[in-house]
């Protein structure tokens, strides 16, 4: 993490990011989730802290996905795919998209087909049966039907 302090740049300040408690507004009907993050002091000074609402945290994500370089949009689909329930939801919301996501309907359908199995043999051309065509036994190569 990157951060300036007027003219001072610390150019590899660490930062640990965990679950805040949520707020709650002042309509008592709405709470909103936070995310802390704490930079590591250097020896002489007080821990800087952020504290980012799930506004703020959807903001970066988006963010991340229009980012222009490839490594940036990787770091969020690595945190997705590294956890499992979140690949779980995001999957069944594709699987079953309102209406009102018809892009997404379709990216799943023509996904679904290309990951379909296909046959190991293919139909006979007559189409009365699905069982693959077996060689002559050695007795009968030779013959015609």
């Amino acid at each position: 993490m990157l951060v300036r302090r007027g003219e001072h740049t610390d150019l590899e300040a660490r930062a640990k990011a965990e679950a805040a408690d949520s707020v709650v507004t002042r309509d008592y009907y709405t709470q909103r989730p936070q995310i802390r993050l704490t930079g590591d002091p250097a020896p002489s000074e007080n821990p800087t802290e952020i504290t980012l609402d799930g506004n703020d945290v959807a903001r970066l994500v988006e963010c991340a996905l229009r980012h222009p370089a490839a490594n940036m949009r990787y770091a969020v689909l690595a945190a997705i795919w590294n956890h499992p329930d979140s690949f779980r939801q995001i999957l069944q919301f594709g699987l079953a998209a309102p209406p009102a996501f018809p892009e997404l309907r379709q990216i799943v359908a023509e996904e679904l087909v290309k990951s379909s199995p296909k046959p190991e043999f293919p139909a006979s051309k007559s189409g009365d049966t699905l069982l693959p065509r077996m060689p002559r036994p050695a007795h009968l190569k030779g013959r015609t039907e």
